[in-house]
């Protein structure tokens, strides 16, 4: 038996948090410290995605008072987390002396937040929607 062949989409299925444009290597030179802010936004990026597919099925405005809470808690604590993360990001920046790694690790940050983001924005366009609202 052939074993199936994996399409296109399939192989461009990756976690968040994970994505191919996130080097794991250079989020690895980083100071622990600053690794746990960075998985920290991206494992609530992940859970701000998740609970925005909720927020995004949804059809009436009740269905969206339901699920919109747990968004609107995600996104207050993924912004707390990308602060300190910034915070952290800066000490990084002055204490070490390859451009480059910095550089990669700044990349690395900079997908995350954007598919944040990306999240957030889609949530919001779906409640001005809902609610009939222009921007």
């Amino acid at each position: 038996m052939a074993q199936p062949q994996e399409t296109a989409k399939q192989k461009k299925v990756v976690k968040f948090g994970n994505a191919a444009a996130v080097s794991q290597e250079c989020v690895k030179k980083a100071p622990k410290e600053t690794q746990q802010k960075f998985h920290s936004v991206s494992s609530k990026g992940d859970s701000l995605k998740l609970v925005g597919e909720e927020v995004l099925s949804s059809t009436s405005k009740d269905e969206l008072k339901t699920n919109l809470p747990k968004a609107i808690v995600v996104k207050k604590n993924l912004k707390k987390d990308v602060d300190i993360l910034y915070a952290s990001f800066k000490n990084f920046e002055k204490s070490h002396s390859n451009p480059k790694e910095i550089k990669e690790f700044k990349h690395a940050c900079n997908t995350v937040i954007r598919a944040a983001q990306k999240s957030h924005s889609a949530i919001k366009d779906k409640v001005y929607k809902i609610y009939d609202k222009k921007k």
